[in-house]
């Protein structure tokens, strides 16, 4: 499920051209050819398109590159989840509407929202498994929210801050000049604050019948196999290092009742605990082999508030510790 669309490298090629590279040296490490470039239809890997980026704005010696190709893109690679947040009543609708058929992009972004005060958050993870010291495709992840909100608006969007839990790549005046609003750095969430204001205001291209087809497209094109237990998952995740994993967040976010989920889940035999397991379970292997974490920073990704806890569930599930189980994976 590690996949997102060719859109993605739209205008790449052009930036990395100015810049007096070239595109086809910046994929071919990772085995993607160019008639990927720019087609809708066609996929490649998310984690490969996350190195790509890191890597370039690290060679290009580029730190603002996320949020250049964002601002260089707008929202043309959602395809036609853009229509269907174009077409919806208000603006607030419109951003819900895209983040509920995110999926059908890429299974492996994570977007959801949260209501704090006067503002409504619109909040970013991923699904690789590890989040960190990865700013590029943050930055330019949150920045297509603005953009996407500004087409919806009609006027640029202002939001009230930007969010980012990792530390600043570019001067202060960078993020203010790209996001339009304060940056606030080693923060909790990866997440744009929108006020209730921008999110109540109507969208300018509104079309009900049109925003009906749309929306049945998107159902009819979407993975047989994208089960709630999965999207259930996908959220888990995200909140897993937030220690707010609860099947009450979980309802809020997919805006069901929490006994009504319970009931969806337990329909396909998922016990909501035991699903939380297997995936702290699969995370963990996930991060002792392929990441170079600590213990007790692996145990945070996981939503343990105690390394020991993690210790102890990791002995139960591979009947060993945490570092001999490292040792066995890097070998």
């Amino acid at each position: 499920m590690d996949t997102i669309r060719g859109t993605a490298f739209l205008q790449f090629g052009e930036l990395l051209s100015e810049r007096g590279a070239s595109l086809r040296s910046h994929l071919s490490p990772h085995r993607i050819s160019l008639d990927i470039v720019g087609d809708y239809e066609k996929k490649f890997s998310y984690r490969s398109l996350v190195q790509i980026f890191e890597g370039s704005a690290h060679a290009l010696a580029m730190p603002e590159l996320g949020m250049e190709l964002a601002t260089r893109q707008k929202s043309t690679l959602l395809g036609p989840i853009q229509h269907l947040a174009q077409t919806a009543p208000t603006a607030g609708d419109g951003l819900i509407a895209a983040v509920r058929y995110m999926r059908v992009y890429s299974p492996s972004i994570i977007f959801h929202m949260e209501r704090r005060g006067d503002s409504t958050l619109l909040c970013f993870d991923n699904a690789l498994p590890c989040i960190q010291d990865i700013p590029q495709i943050v930055e330019k992840s949150l920045l297509h929210g603005r953009l996407l909100m500004t087409e919806l608006l009609g006027t640029p969007l202002k939001p009230t801050a930007v969010l980012l839990r990792h530390q600043p790549q570019a001067p202060a005046s960078v993020y203010q000049r790209y996001f339009g609003c304060p940056a606030l750095f080693g923060q909790d969430h990866n997440a744009l604050a929108i006020s209730l204001r921008d999110m109540q205001r109507p969208c300018v291209r509104h079309d009900p019948m049109l925003h009906s087809i749309v929306k049945f497209y998107l159902e009819a094109h979407a993975n047989p196999d994208e089960k709630l237990g999965f999207e259930v998952g996908r959220h888990i995740q995200a909140l897993l290092p937030k220690y707010r994993c609860t099947l009450e967040q979980i309802a809020q976010i997919l805006e069901l009742h929490p006994r009504t989920l319970q009931r969806r889940l337990a329909n396909d035999g998922i016990d909501f605990e035991e699903h939380v397991d297997q995936i702290r379970r699969r995370r963990a292997e996930q991060l002792l082999g392929q990441s170079d974490l600590n213990i007790g920073q692996i145990a945070n990704e996981l939503g343990y508030r105690r390394t020991t806890s993690f210790c102890r569930a990791h002995q139960r599930w591979f009947g060993m510790p945490p570092l001999e189980h490292r040792r066995q994976l890097k070998a």
